[in-house]
């Protein structure tokens, strides 16, 4: 038996990935259907959007299929998937083109160099220009891109293919071979001569041969055309028709001729990597692992190779769609899942020595929509913490937080559509039900001048009273929250006391006078007071100290603060201007713009309240080609004429 290979599918949503998955492990002699947009919502509306898996036997290699999602807003699944592939497969909508997410997709497989090759799809529509497809690929993408095969068309119909490194045609009615199409040959020969050149230049032996004009075996060719793929310098590109099931035995020997026994050895050290986690309803959470090498058997203890931590591989189990077959050992090159492990975290390289390589995953996108959320009955309370947890910590795409500035618990994903999937498994697989809301800015107040005030909190109803008087200076404390200053001399508070004074501004600045948002960036002073022996007490120096704070407040200048977002925007250099435009709009101030290629990266900062909904506004003004990523960075004073607003709209929703 051979060693295992792992395919990867990658493309734009609709381009036939899941129709080609499928076709594929029918085509391999898997019996039994598979089913790959199994969940709920996949089935509901009608694409993937978690990776899934297949598996068949071809040649005596086993070649597993890990099939992606092609929705902008679900990429993190390829960000995964690619890194433990032997190949990744990016298909293209024949008739569509290049669209948003083939864009992406070759960003993360082919404009990083991995072995990566193009099917054409959709061959059967007889629309679909083939050497215009093959020109825009070269044009648009840095990569040489070398067609292996050409359709042939008899009456429209999609009938065969020529190979081109072969010089042979071959029909799929028959499966015979024949004679090129005399219309076609001009064509065969233009695009040989270019994949010889191109070939030979991934090789220094085949490109001597090349320029001296000695004959290139096929066989030498083929071997060539194999290193610059592993290499991730040539990109070879067939073409088929996935519903048609056309095509795909070109396919299937690509995945056996293009990619390299893997090196690694079933003898050495185990090592393997965490690239998905899940949670399946009967097993509990899943961590799906690639050994990378050596052979994981039940019943051993492996170790976190960065922590050091034991991990207890307990349940193995190979995929295959919904199905879950548990198996004793997986050696290097399979793809297994591990159950019954909970604190392990995407990315993790489990290993059987201490000391041993740690896997390097790319840097994920992190979440850049956020909502509020709230749950719409009590039982819904009781079960949302933990159903929230257990689902957001198998994606790297969704975070909960809760907001320390407005106590709103909020939900961070890549785009509207991902979060009402994601509040739609909840629904399904835990039964919560949730409301989303527009988050509140998390505004603060601050001071612009120094200022001083007394309070004198006296009390006298029966019995011991309650005195307590204090003077404070509050003064402005950039690039620092709050500090606090006892500067009392002598005996005029006594130093039991100047908790509670501290305490009591702790309060006052929970609410701010302007909007009673929280008041930040200021330096407290308590420089002077007086006490009652009998009547005085923390409580009472608390209570003025919180009300010489208000008094104060009012009269340093206050004002408001937002948080300033720190912003960068990979968009087409044909969009350059719109965006740089539109973020002017929206007050934000650009930092610089490094061109790379057909895209430009924008660095700027813009205010939070500004790119609320920037996930959606940028899909709008560029088509979805352009992507984000954003932090916060710092908070900076509001502009006067909308912190009035800010104000007053406050105080409206507070009466």
């Amino acid at each position: 038996m051979g060693q295992a290979r792992n395919i990867c599918l990658v493309g734009h949503s609709g381009s036939g990935k899941t129709t080609l998955a499928t076709s594929l492990l029918k085509k391999g002699g898997v019996k039994d259907q598979i089913t790959l947009d199994a969940s709920a919502e996949e089935k509901n509306r009608g694409y993937s959007i978690d990776m899934a898996f297949g598996s068949f036997d071809v040649k005596g290699t086993r070649i597993t299929l890990i099939d992606t999602p092609g929705g902008d807003e679900f990429v993190e699944e390829m960000y995964k998937a690619v890194p433990v592939a032997d190949l990744s497969v990016l298909v293209v909508n024949g008739e569509k083109g290049i669209e948003v997410v083939t864009e992406r997709a070759w960003e993360i497989t082919g404009a990083v160099h991995r072995p990566t090759v193009v099917f054409v799809n959709h061959m059967d529509n007889a629309d679909v220009d083939f050497p215009l497809l093959i020109a825009s690929l070269q044009e648009q993408f840095t990569g040489k891109f070398t067609p292996l095969d050409l359709p042939i068309r008899e009456g429209g119909s999609f009938v065969g293919v020529v190979d081109i490194l072969a010089d042979r045609s071959f029909y799929f009615a028959d499966k015979s071979k024949k004679e090129i199409p005399s219309d076609l040959q001009g064509t065969v020969d233009e695009w040989k001569n270019s994949m010889l050149e191109e070939i030979s230049a991934a090789d220094d032996d085949l490109l001597m041969k090349y320029l001296e004009e000695e004959e290139i075996t096929p066989a030498e060719l083929k071997a060539a055309l194999a290193k610059g793929v592993a290499d991730g310098v040539i990109v070879p590109v067939l073409c088929g028709s996935a519903s048609e099931e056309k095509g795909l035995d070109r396919l299937t020997d690509a995945f056996i001729s293009l990619i390299p026994k893997p090196a690694a050895s079933a003898d050495k050290p185990m090592r393997a990597v965490v690239f998905n986690l899940d949670n399946d309803p009967y097993l509990g959470r899943l961590s799906y692992i690639r050994v990378l090498e050596g052979t994981l058997k039940e019943g051993t203890t492996c170790h976190n190779a960065e922590s050091g931590h034991k991990i207890d591989v307990r349940d193995l189990y190979e995929i295959d769609g919904v199905k879950q077959k548990r198996v004793p050992q997986a050696v290097a090159g399979d793809i297994v899942a591990l159950g019954k492990i909970d604190d392990i975290a995407l990315g993790t390289t489990i290993v059987a020595k201490e000391g041993a390589e740690v896997f390097s995953m790319p840097q994920f996108p992190q979440p850049i929509y956020s909502r509020m959320i709230l749950p719409k009955s009590q039982s819904d309370v009781e079960k949302m913490s933990s159903a929230l947890r257990e689902l957001s910590t198998a994606k790297t795409t969704i975070r909960v937080e809760r907001d320390p500035v407005t106590k709103e618990t909020l939900l961070w994903g890549m785009g509207d559509v991902h979060l009402s999937v994601f509040i739609d498994r909840l629904k399904s697989r835990y039964n919560v039900e949730l409301e989303t809301h527009r988050p509140q800015i998390p505004y603060k107040e601050t001071i612009r001048k120094k200022a001083e005030a007394k309070y004198r909190h006296k009390k006298q109803s029966g019995g011991r009273g309650q005195f307590g008087e204090v003077e404070l200076r509050l003064e402005p404390l950039p690039g620092e929250e709050f500090k606090f200053l006892n500067e009392i001399k002598g005996a005029s508070i006594p130093g039991q006391y100047i908790p509670g004074v501290e305490k009591g501004v702790l309060e006052a600045m929970e609410e701010g006078s302007l909007a009673k948002f929280p008041v930040t960036n200021v330096a407290v002073a308590v420089f002077d007071g007086s006490f009652h022996p009998v009547d005085s007490s923390e409580l009472a120096f608390k209570l003025a100290a919180r009300n010489a704070f208000r008094l104060a407040f009012d009269q340093a200048s206050p004002c408001l603060l937002e948080p300033i977002m720190d912003l960068e925007v990979r968009v087409p250099e044909d969009h350059t201007g719109d965006i740089v435009s539109d973020l002017n709009g929206r007050r934000g101030r650009i930092l610089g713009m490094e061109p790379a290629g057909r895209m430009t990266t924008i660095k700027a900062e813009v205010p939070l309240i500004e790119v609320q909904s920037y996930a959606l506004d940028l899909k709008s003004l560029t088509q979805a080609r352009a992507t984000f990523q954003m932090k916060f960075l710092k908070y900076q004073q509001v502009p006067a004429n909308l912190q009035e607003k800010i104000i007053a709209q406050a105080k409206a929703e507070e009466e």
